[in-house]
């Protein structure tokens, strides 16, 4: 039997108020007990030491050759003892190790900017690695494979995981923006009917749209299936293919690509972003201190998403229909104008 299984501990904390005062009065007002039960754990503490501890002079209490030899030994265990029960705290900005995040290119694309921003400016020593996501990102959180996931959820979540609600999106059509029906109000028909890339990150033959579809007896023509978010946008800038994707991807993508944005014609729920974590980690500060970062910078970041435009509509306001959109040689005042 390990000998701290037969030990109270404040008796060390006695021991030490009495090494302190050398007094059992001042030893007992020190610990806020009374006088007798301080004398009563005076003669349990020489019964664990075998031995006096204290003897009565006129001075008062004298410590024997065992008790001076404790003083320094007996006080780094307690300010051992102390750390290992205080509350562990987290200091960002001296901090070193890493998080490991699961999420997918959307997040990494879109959330991730700012993240890193503040985690530079924060916890410079910290690092981030991101991890695809996959199918089994329950399991990885619950083998401590990741620390958290970024993503929505289309799942039961187990009892022993968290998550946070971050905000919302909803999807729109993107295509080129001199696509035959982007300047037009898609009919439910048109839709169906028009090549379409579907972004898919599981095993999934079919998205939330699809299923949408499918209460309706339709379906849609998918001629391309991928797993990259950011990818799907540059696809569709070059063909006739469109793609229904989330918001707030679709308008940071729209300007620098020549896209324009269409209200999908299929009755469709906003979704919700969130960030989940395994509830061993629920408490540990530096985790708790990378929840907060993360949860503000994406919520900042989905209510500053830019507003919708026509990518064209700055030359379209400039020069007039029958001239090129992009001419070779443009008026020296607008090229003024445009650098501000």
């Amino acid at each position: 039997m390990h000998p701290l299984a037969t030990t109270d501990l404040n008796l060390l904390v006695a021991l030490q108020a009495l090494l302190k005062t050398h007094n059992v009065t001042k030893a007992a007002v020190e610990l806020g007990i009374t006088q007798s039960a301080m004398s009563r754990t005076l003669q349990r503490l020489r019964a664990t030491f075998n031995d006096p501890l204290f003897v009565r002079t006129r001075e008062g209490l004298k410590p024997t050759a065992r008790a001076e030899a404790l003083v320094g030994e007996l006080g780094q265990t307690l300010d051992s003892v102390g750390q290992l029960l205080a509350s562990p705290t987290f200091d960002p900005s001296t901090a070193r190790g890493s998080f490991r995040v699961l999420t997918n290119d959307f997040g990494s694309q879109v959330f991730m900017p700012n993240i890193m921003s503040e985690l530079s400016r924060e916890a410079p020593g910290m690092n981030f690695e991101i991890v695809s996501r996959r199918s089994d990102m329950m399991d990885q959180l619950q083998q401590g494979q990741v620390d958290l996931i970024l993503a929505t959820l289309d799942q039961q979540i187990p009892a022993e995981i968290y998550a946070r609600t971050l905000g919302e999106d909803r999807f729109v059509c993107v295509m080129r923006y001199n696509h035959p029906l982007a300047s037009k109000k898609l009919t439910l028909n048109e839709y169906c009917d028009a090549r379409h890339i579907l972004i898919t990150t599981g095993n999934d033959r079919r998205g939330h749209i699809d299923l949408q579809l499918a209460k309706q007896g339709l379906k849609r023509n998918i001629v391309l299936r991928l797993p990259h978010f950011t990818a799907a946008p540059s696809i569709a800038a070059n063909s006739d293919l469109i793609v229904t994707m989330p918001r707030g991807l679709a308008l940071r993508q729209a300007q620098t690509l020549g896209l324009k944005l269409v209200e999908p014609p299929v009755n469709h729920e906003p979704f919700a972003y969130h960030l989940v974590w395994h509830s061993r980690q629920h408490h540990n500060p530096a985790h708790k201190w990378l929840r907060d970062l993360m949860s503000n910078s994406i919520r900042k970041t989905l209510q500053e998403a830019p507003e919708p435009i026509d990518p064209l509509r700055g030359w379209v306001d400039l020069f007039k229909p029958e001239i090129n959109f992009f001419p070779e040689e443009v008026p020296e005042n607008i090229v003024e104008e445009l650098q501000g």
